[in-house]
């Protein structure tokens, strides 16, 4: 229609261009022509006049169609847009609803039932979009009841969405309790087990507690048994001084051998001792060392004793083991057990 307006206008401009010579001929002053006399310039310019004009609507409409050209063509950009935000909102529902039916199965195979009739619902609606989508490229022209339509759809698909989710969310609650209440019943059992078993062990830790006790207490007189024993052979059985007197080198006899002390530690409440042992007077008891009696013979059996002066016995004193020392006979130790003599007298 545009190329039959623009033809017409070149052939009226043309007419106009060159009336002159249409109604003049070989345009020769105050001569008429075959066609007509130049009285007829003035309708010919109105003619021309009104072209013009005419030219001008046919641009303002042309313009117009343009602008309608347009806003179609963005109409039907929003409606895509508007269709591919549906389609990308299904794939993400759809991909939701496939992660939850993975989960669900694992727990209830009822569970996946629901979820499979959701796929196949979804299913249903990319149907649907993918029918919405055909329609609207074959009914361009009708782009305000495509756009209800897709609207419409998007609003019912909403509301199965909404009571999809409902209704899975339900069978979710569901499993849920069901896991809780089994949780709740094994921990019951459970716990009522574990206090049997507890009880039993109580109790048979506390025989075998008592049968220890027992075992050990019979141990413990073994052990003092043999202890007596042990001491009873290791005590001194017999006491000496070098010389036969009531002074000299301190000898002792231990399982049958004769041996010194070492006079570490060897002062006067030891001296008590050794004249206890001998059956004397513990009044003038005094304590010799460096082998002031001269040195003895045979092994050193005490070293570092340390009694109070009340033992009965040189093995009741706090002591080295027996034939432990680190002494010579030099430094054998020596007993007086009488009141010293004062010369002169």
């Amino acid at each position: 229609m545009a190329g039959s307006m623009s033809l017409t206008l070149f052939i009226l401009c043309f007419v106009t261009h060159n009336s002159a010579l249409l109604f003049h001929g070989d345009n020769i002053q105050d001569q008429t022509t075959t066609i007509g006399p130049l009285g007829k310039d003035a309708t010919l310019s109105s003619l021309v006049q009104e072209v013009l004009e005419l030219k001008f609507r046919v641009k303002s409409q042309e313009q117009e169609i343009q602008t309608l050209k347009n806003q179609k063509a963005s109409e039907n950009n929003a409606t895509t847009s508007t269709v591919n935000k549906l389609m990308s909102e299904y794939i993400d529902i759809k991909s939701s609803i496939g992660v939850i039916k993975q989960e669900f199965d694992q727990n209830n195979n009822q569970t996946g039932l629901h979820v499979l009739s959701l796929k196949t619902r979804l299913d249903n609606m990319a149907k649907s979009i993918r029918y919405l989508t055909i329609s609207q490229v074959d009914h361009e022209s009708h782009d305000d009841a495509t756009n209800k339509t897709v609207y419409q759809e998007f609003e019912n698909m909403n509301t199965k969405l909404i009571e999809l989710w409902s209704n899975t969310n339900k069978t979710f609650m569901k499993a849920l309790q069901d896991m809780h209440s089994e949780i709740t019943t094994i921990t019951a059992t459970e716990s009522s087990d574990i206090q049997r078993l507890r009880s039993q062990l109580s109790a048979q830790l506390s025989a075998q507690k008592t049968a220890v006790y027992s075992e050990l207490g019979t141990i413990q007189t073994e052990l003092n048994k043999l202890k007596d024993t042990l001491f009873g052979t290791l005590k001194p059985t017999n006491i000496r001084l070098s010389g036969g007197g009531s002074s000299g080198r301190v000898e002792v006899r231990v399982m049958g051998t004769w041996g010194t002390v070492c006079d570490d530690s060897f002062g006067d409440e030891e001296a008590k001792v050794v004249c206890r042992m001998l059956g004397r007077s513990t009044t003038h008891a005094r304590a010799y060392s460096n082998a002031h009696f001269g040195e003895g013979g045979g092994p050193i059996l005490f070293d570092d004793l340390s009694c109070t002066g009340y033992e009965s016995n040189l093995f009741d004193c706090g002591h080295q083991y027996i034939g432990q020392h680190n002494c010579q006979h030099s430094e054998d130790a020596g007993v007086s057990c009488d009141k010293p003599c004062l010369s002169g007298l």
